[in-house]
């Protein structure tokens, strides 16, 4: 075993010259320490030892004569992370790294730039065809550290390469977020595991402690409030009390607090107690936030190679999933068809197609310039921005129809050898290859690709369910064995005659499978009518959809790796949208799913970092999650661009004249109409809910001091009260007759007044007679001893 891992590590061309190796808590420093570190950490060591080692000195000097074993021998650089290079390293040797074949086969792990010793460099990686990576597979199985969980082909690939952060920016980050980072170091624990074992033996000798020793003897990091507590709950347990101030002789005899010297050992156990008391304490949080901060934290950067080697990776598998797609004919009748719709106008290019694969371009190009920042006010391109963008969208359909035509005609040659030759004939192979090709020039939106996927799944899923209906019959149904059902039938599968057979072989089962044989026969007429259409024999089509999940499962989780390495540009860019409505964990929620959309259309081609493009993606998604949750009552996208553009005029004329502008100042500025400006003053008015409080307590709310003009004011219907009641005694010291007369022509305690013939029907009399008996009434009720008590209501109406 010895012999062959010392093989292994003489012929991996990544790794550094040969030296004595280090331990994995000396590795684990040389990824934490920062740049400085490292070069000072290295100067003593390498100045003995040339840069760069020649291939014939690592043959001669091997690693396995520095006693390899499973501890102290250096990783396989595809088994981990590779770490970013020192930054002395020649262009060239960068490029050569990045730059690497687009699909790898089965079996072999792509060459990249190993982890180089502390302050050394990498040698540069050989063609991957020179090399001989079967002694490192060997390696890969025989070191369970190396392994790739959830690889289903077994390809042992090389992560992408990290950026190493140093510890300094990781505590900023968790401090900015008031976090804490869980993992500490070796020297941060031992000196922990110090000053808890000091102040348990004070404790233990003296019998109590006092809150300021314990402040003075534990680090920042303990002395926060809930894990103070968990820490004076454990010293309680162990007999030491806690006081504010040391107790006197007579306050320690009343408590019965017990001094006992403390062996070493004995505090150490306590301290070792104590520790892990507070990690669970601290572990244990339900905070989102720190849950998410720490997830967040323990996922390292990517430098522009790693970015380069996972986006090739999405495009591999999008590159396999196309190719297992070309190799179906109805998918290819699908994307004729939506060729069609856009040659109609009924769907648009971009939601078919992205853009086109060139061969020119270079996969190692780098941009020399970085535009991570940017201006945010220059959101906007205009009329120009969307002219261009329109005449660009009219030349990739163009383009694309052109390419679609190219696969018609190959599509057709296809169709023809199918019926001359049948299936993988030369003919068909021959236009089947050609297809194929040009469908690799076209890159696909993320959901066609999606779309034709599930065309092919559903033909297999189709298949699959048909083959368990005919298990469940003659297995669970019939009795035959399960492993004569495997052995027989995927042979005869299509064979109608099968069962006729198995029935005449005269088998315990063969009874009872005879009564069944039409089910089981339809079954399978339903496979060969699903075989004609798809026009692949079944077991290519589950070869080929084998061949598509594939290709899908290492483009997703490529994808996830670059999400996952990229979430701290979403919070960097989330803190700039804070107080704006939206709560900071949906403001990074929104920004995330911007995250995803970057990934699904970054072209690394293009020499561009991925946070340059991310950055737009990801303000889109939060500035429109804004537009959209933010307002009780939304306001459409464009109407909030001309608010911030209003608010930002305003802030910049208070900042130069010292006071707000009023509406024609700002009508001025912005070049609107006044009228338009107050328009949009009004509506960038925020609402405020009713249930606000005032003033220090919460008794008295905003909706308490606001008049409800529904209601009648409480003066209002004391004074109709009264009135009632005086019309009332009124109205009683006239005749019944008179009263009733009155109460029905003014509606007096009625829901209406009547007329005088309504009133004469009631009473059976004429028109003019109720007009003289309301005439006379009328006369008594202006005496002045009955007018007096109206004379009051009437001035105050």
């Amino acid at each position: 075993m010895n012999a062959k891992k010392t093989d292994a590590a003489a012929k991996a061309p990544a790794q550094a010259p040969a030296k004595p190796t280090k331990t994995p808590a000396a590795a684990k420093a040389i990824v934490t320490d920062t740049q400085e570190q490292r070069s000072a950490k290295s100067a003593p060591k390498s100045a003995s030892k040339p840069v760069q080692a020649p291939a014939d000195e690592g043959k001669a000097k091997p690693v396995g004569a520095t006693k390899p074993s499973g501890k102290s021998e250096p990783k396989v650089p595809s088994a981990t992370p590779a770490k970013a290079s020192t930054k002395t390293a020649p262009k060239t040797e960068s490029k050569a790294a990045v730059a690497r074949p687009e699909p790898k086969p089965a079996g072999k792990a792509p060459v990249k730039t190993g982890k180089a010793g502390k302050g050394k460099e990498a040698t540069p990686a050989k063609p991957a065809e020179e090399e001989d990576l079967g002694d490192i597979e060997t390696e890969f199985e025989a070191e369970p550290e190396a392994e790739v969980a959830g690889d289903a082909a077994g390809e042992a690939k090389a992560k992408p390469l990290r950026m190493k952060v140093s510890r300094a920016k990781e505590r900023a980050l968790m401090r900015e977020f008031g976090l804490d980072e869980t993992t500490l170091t070796e020297e941060e624990v031992a000196k922990r595991r110090q000053e808890l074992k000091t102040l348990i033996k004070m404790g233990k000798t003296r019998g109590f402690l006092t809150h300021q020793e314990i402040n003075d003897h534990l680090p920042e990091k303990l002395v926060e409030n809930e894990i103070l507590e968990a820490i004076v709950s454990m010293l309680n347990d162990m007999g030491i009390a806690v006081y504010e101030q040391a107790p006197d002789a007579a306050t320690l005899l009343i408590s019965g607090s017990n001094t006992a010297t403390a062996t070493d050992e004995e505090a150490e156990e306590a301290a070792e107690a104590a520790l892990s008391t507070v990690d669970s304490e601290f572990g244990r949080t339900t905070d989102p936030v720190r849950m998410y901060m720490r997830e967040m934290g323990s996922v390292e950067l990517l430098t522009r190679e790693g970015e380069i080697e996972i986006a090739k990776r999405i495009e591999g598998g999008l590159q396999s999933m196309m190719q297992a797609i070309s190799a179906s004919p109805k998918t290819i009748a699908e994307i004729l068809a939506m060729a069609d719709r856009i040659a109609a106008g009924e769907m648009q290019i971009s939601e078919v197609v992205d853009g086109f694969v060139s061969d020119d371009e270079a996969d190692d190009y780098v941009a020399e310039e970085d535009f991570d920042e940017f201006d945010e006010e220059d959101d906007d391109d205009g009329a120009g921005g969307s002219k261009a963008l329109t005449k660009k969208l009219e030349e990739l359909k163009s383009q694309a129809l052109d390419r679609f035509g190219t696969v018609r005609a190959h599509f057709e040659k296809m169709r023809k050898a199918f019926e001359k030759d049948g299936y993988n004939s030369p003919a068909y192979q021959k236009a089947q290859h050609m297809l194929t090709e040009d469908l690799m020039t076209i890159r696909f939106t993320v959901k066609t690709i999606e779309r034709l996927c599930d065309v092919l799944r559903s033909q297999v899923d189709d298949v699959r369910r048909f083959e368990r209906e005919i298990r469940k019959i003659v297995v669970d149904r019939c009795g035959m064995p399960q492993e004569q059902f495997i052995k027989a039938f995927p042979p005869n599968i299509l064979n109608l005659s099968w069962a006729e057979k198995e029935v005449a072989q005269g088998k315990p089962y063969s009874a009872v499978l005879s009564r069944n044989l039409p089910a089981v026969q339809e079954l399978q007429q339903k496979l060969i009518d699903l075989q004609q259409h798809a026009v692949v024999p079944l077991d290519d089509l589950k070869g080929i959809n084998r061949h598509m999940n594939a290709g899908e499962k290492a483009s997703r989780d490529a994808k996830k790796e670059m999400i996952e390495a990229n979430l701290r540009l979403v919070i960097s860019i989330a803190k700039k949208y804070t107080n704006r409505g939206l709560q900071f964990l949906d403001l990074i929620q929104e920004g995330n799913i911007g995250l995803m959309k970057a990934v699904d259309k970054f072209e690394y081609r293009r020499g561009y970092k991925f946070s340059t493009y991310a950055t737009w993606w990801i303000r889109q998604a939060i500035t429109r999650s804004i537009a959209d949750q933010a307002r009780t009552i939304r306001i459409p996208v464009h109407m909030i661009e001309t608010i911030n553009k209003m608010n930002r005029i305003s802030r910049q004329h208070l900042q130069e004249f010292g006071y707000e502008p009023d509406a024609p100042t700002l009508a001025e500025k912005m070049e609107i109409p006044e009228d338009k400006i107050r328009k949009i003053m009004k509506i960038a008015k925020e609402p405020i809910s009713m249930e606000t409080p005032i003033g220090d307590d919460d008794d008295s709310h905003l909706g308490d001091f606001i008049e409800d003009t529904n209601n009648v004011a409480p003066v209002d219907a004391a004074m109709q009260a009264g009135l009632r009641d005086v019309v009332k005694d009124i109205l009683d010291s006239l005749t019944p007759r008179e009263a009733k007369v009155l109460r029905m022509r003014f509606g007096i305690e009625m829901s209406t007044d009547h007329t005088l013939e309504e009133v004469g029907k009631q009473f059976d009399v004429t028109r003019e007679r109720i007009r003289q008996i309301e005439a006379k009434a009328i006369r008594k009720l202006k005496h002045p001893s009955r007018s007096d008590k109206l004379r009051t209501y009437l001035d105050n109406l």
